[in-house]
């Protein structure tokens, strides 16, 4: 399945909600360009739902780091929310989990972007069963 997204402003947060395959940069080019435009509005917090993103790459993987790393120089943070067992697991085998912080819900996301940075540890959110 193709990559889209879609983007809701209406709850206190962006949402940015991901779906299908993100295998090359070039296929989210307007998502890039979209959390962009927000972060020079200094709207830079907010939250990725990966609900409905099957699967993910090493170029998927660099987008997602791009985006929290634009997020994070505008002084802002990004929360990955609604994340399956099989792209959770890449992201604790590339150790991404330590860095971008996740919640099971998007009402959990918008709930630690309320109250800032979470001082709570990822591994609360999630357990991950053995790789496949």
């Amino acid at each position: 399945m193709a990559f889209s997204f879609e983007l809701d402003e209406s709850l206190a947060f962006p949402v940015f909600s991901l779906e299908g395959s993100l295998m090359e940069r070039h296929e989210a080019q307007e998502l890039l360009d979209e959390t962009a435009e927000l972060f020079a509005e200094k709207k830079a917090r907010i939250i990725l739902d990966l609900q409905a993103l099957d699967y993910l790459n090493s170029s998927g993987l660099n987008v997602l780091i791009n985006i929290f790393t634009r997020a994070r120089n505008a002084g802002g943070e990004v929360i990955m929310c609604n994340i399956n067992d099989k792209l959770l697991r890449l992201l604790v085998i590339t150790k991404l989990d330590a860095v971008i912080q996740q919640t099971k819900t998007t009402d959990e996301a918008i709930q630690v972007l309320s109250v800032g940075k979470s001082e709570q540890k990822n591994e609360a959110w999630y357990s991950v069963g053995p790789a496949m």
